[in-house]
């Protein structure tokens, strides 16, 4: 007679099973294979694997003659992390995060980058977070209901169990520096929206009344500006995800994630 009492019971242990347990079945990547002697002559492949870092990436730091990065990225992409997982907006969004002195170093950040996290989840949902970066000391994401968007330093980043950089393909300095240049000027200090490009215009007028942002739309709605799509399934809604795999983007760097997972 009073079982559907239970209902709510079982919805809640449900909702804490799927948000506690169920979303960090997987941990943090650590590489399971053999960390070898890198040289600078070692294939872009092997440094991928090693490292985490991209070929772009590696290019940048041997033209720098900046070799000794390499191998502080590729140790700390060896090591395991403890995870802890901080609560966002209650029990209902949270994030995981590690100790950022012990993650591997942001390397090669240029304007315009895109960096991409999947630590935070939502009722069992890794939706990530997503920053846009303004340059070496600055990013501009958004978080949560209630905040309008901000810059960060890019260090809070290292925060995250993993995250992705990623950079447009054959890109000139000049656009990169555009596409900043004008997140900074116009983006910045908008309201967050979660609905952000599902109205009426998936990327209306900064200058509307019900203009808003959510993270991952913010680095879309910055880049489709000079004519550029991040977006990977061409959807109104903009994920982390649709980010991650755009065909336009390439990998400067990733940590605590599988390489060949996102390659």
């Amino acid at each position: 007679m009073y079982l559907w009492l239970l209902f709510p019971a079982f919805a809640f242990l449900f909702l804490l099973f799927i948000q506690n347990i169920w979303v960090h079945r997987k941990e943090p990547f650590t590489p399971k294979y053999e960390k070898v002697l890198l040289t600078e002559k070692t294939d872009s492949t092997s440094f991928f694997r090693q490292t985490g870092l991209g070929e772009i990436a590696i290019e940048n730091l041997l033209k720098e003659k900046n070799f000794d990065e390499i191998l502080k990225v590729q140790d700390a992409f060896f090591s395991k992390d403890k995870v802890w997982c901080k609560p966002i907006f209650g029990w209902v969004t949270r994030s995981d995060r590690v100790d950022k002195s012990k993650t591997a170093p942001l390397v090669d950040l240029q304007p315009g980058d895109v960096i991409v996290s999947l630590s935070t989840h939502s009722l069992g949902w890794r939706h990530g977070h997503v920053g846009l970066v303004l340059d070496e000391n600055a990013v501009l994401e958004c978080t949560t209901l209630g905040k309008n968007s901000s810059i960060v330093h890019p260090k809070h980043w290292r925060k995250y169990s993993n995250y992705v950089v990623l950079r447009v393909k054959g890109i000139t300095k000049e656009v990169q520096q555009n596409v900043a240049t004008y997140a900074r000027d116009v983006l910045c200090g908008v309201p967050y929206r979660l609905t952000a490009g599902l109205g009426f215009e998936k990327a209306p007028s900064p200058e509307t009344e019900q203009f808003g942002l959510q993270c991952a739309y913010l680095a879309w709605y910055a880049w489709q500006r000079f004519g550029y799509d991040l977006d990977s399934d061409g959807g109104r809604l903009v994920t982390s995800d649709d980010i991650l795999h755009a065909n336009c983007l390439e990998i400067v760097q990733v940590y605590g994630i599988n390489p060949t997972e996102i390659d």
